[in-house]
């Protein structure tokens, strides 16, 4: 078992006891509710279907922060908005620790060892202009919009030396990533549950049995449609991409915030049309106003793709990442 490297300040007894789990994005909620009871409480700080730009915290927010055993989060820009409000909590929580309150576990998902990190591409569409709205837009709401052309070797080895800034952080959109994070995950609740650790050390090889299932289901569902080209909203899905060998042809937004030129709809709808681009994939976490401007009047269908998921409630990460999937196929084929 990979070694597991978490925040824990002090050294504390656990006692068996419910667990108050609070994480960041859904997907993380995805990993951790299978290992969880129904005792046990959790709570997504980012509701399912709501975009982490501009994330304003609530009472009840910070109420599950200040009540949680054990926290998760990426550890990258899509929720580095959470960190602040952690580390205050966490220096409070030391300063007053005693056996009734004791410290929680903040597991950082990026600093597992291992994790295959890209750099984002120079460009999603050529131009350098894209690039720098990219870097703005980065700088401006602290969530990774990133790139890169690298070989799908590195999504399956060791873990790249890459910038904050400069790194793409859905990176639990790679299945090799997501198993260290499921690895990771069960260490941390081994720990706080010593009592039950055989439960959850088995509960932890069928989680990555399913994985692993869910990975081999996904490329035989996908072979059929990897040439197919398409455009996405905004570029999140590399990780998922250069596994399946998608035929990702680039991205309408340039940023969110700002509404493209005439010169960009023009060349964007030309590529359109002489890439023949079959689909151009809209996200629920932002608007389309931008893409259905751009693909008015072209034969090309529009799809949705997820990277956080609406469903998470409900869902194990393998039904996630199986759902991205579909979304995939349905517009694709």
């Amino acid at each position: 078992m990979k070694t597991l490297m978490f925040i824990l300040t002090g050294l504390v007894s656990w006692q068996a006891h419910a667990l108050q789990v609070t994480v960041t994005i859904p997907p993380l909620a995805a990993m951790v509710k299978p290992y969880l009871t129904p005792d046990d409480t959790l709570t997504v700080l980012l509701s399912p279907g709501a975009s982490p730009h501009g994330f304003q915290f609530r009472p009840s927010h910070l109420t599950a922060l200040n009540e949680a055993d054990l926290i998760l989060t990426v550890g990258s820009g899509i929720d580095r908005w959470a960190d602040k409000a952690i580390r205050q909590m966490m220096a409070e929580r030391a300063a007053s620790a005693d056996d009734k309150t004791p410290t929680p576990v903040w597991v950082v998902m990026q600093k597992q060892p291992g994790l295959a990190v890209l750099p984002k591409r120079a460009t999603a569409d050529g131009g350098d202009a894209h690039q720098h709205g990219h870097e703005a837009h980065d700088a401006h709401d602290s969530h990774g919009h990133e790139e890169t052309e690298t070989q799908e070797n590195q999504i399956h080895g060791d873990a790249q030396t890459v910038a904050p800034l400069k790194m793409d952080g859905h990176t639990w959109l790679s299945v090799h990533n997501a198993g260290l994070m499921i690895e990771a995950i069960g260490e941390a609740i081994a720990t706080l549950k010593p009592q039950e650790a055989e439960r959850i050390r088995a509960q932890q090889e069928t989680n990555l049995v399913a994985l692993a299932e869910a990975d081999q289901a996904i490329q035989t569902q996908l072979a059929s449609v990897e040439k197919v080209p398409y455009l996405v909203l905004h570029d999140a899905f590399q990780y998922f991409e250069k596994r399946y060998h998608l035929n990702n042809q680039g991205a309408i937004q340039v940023s969110a915030e700002v509404k493209p030129s005439v010169k960009r709809v023009l060349a964007l709808r030309q590529r359109i049309q002489s890439n023949g681009i079959q689909c151009v994939f809209k996200e629920p976490q932002f608007s389309d106003k931008q893409l259905r401007y751009i693909t008015r009047g072209l034969d090309v269908k529009i799809g949705e793709l997820d990277p956080l998921g609406r469903n998470q409630s409900h869902q194990s990460y393998p039904e996630f990442i199986q759902g991205l999937a579909m979304q995939y196929r349905a517009c694709l084929e």
